[in-house]
């Protein structure tokens, strides 16, 4: 299975200096923001249409799919999504433990 991140925005006090930033800072910020979150659609969009299943956290949208991480790397190269706009992981794990845990559920 392999799970892909797509961050979305940090905590307010990351993005900007909160004590410091002048009106035109906070500007800049949103005009960032809007950019980035429109990004963002366009790659859940792609994600989606392509059968990846979508999980929400605070700061970021996690993706999951069973396939391959080399497979996952041609599909979003395919679908135009550079990897430095996301975070790709492959997850490994054994048939027979998934079907134990969902046994003991």
């Amino acid at each position: 299975m392999t799970e892909i991140n797509v961050h979305l925005f940090s905590k307010p006090e990351v993005e900007i200096d909160l004590e410091k930033a002048r009106p035109e800072d906070f500007k800049q910020l949103g005009n960032e923001l809007m950019a980035r979150l429109n990004r963002v659609a366009e790659i859940v969009e792609k994600l989606e249409k392509n059968k990846w299943e979508r999980s929400a956290g605070i700061y970021d949208l996690t993706f999951y799919k069973k396939i391959k991480i080399k497979e996952a790397r041609e599909e979003i190269k395919n679908f135009g999504i550079k990897e430095d706009e996301i975070e790709i992981m492959e997850e490994e794990f054994d048939e027979d433990e998934v079907e134990e845990s969902d046994d003991r559920e």
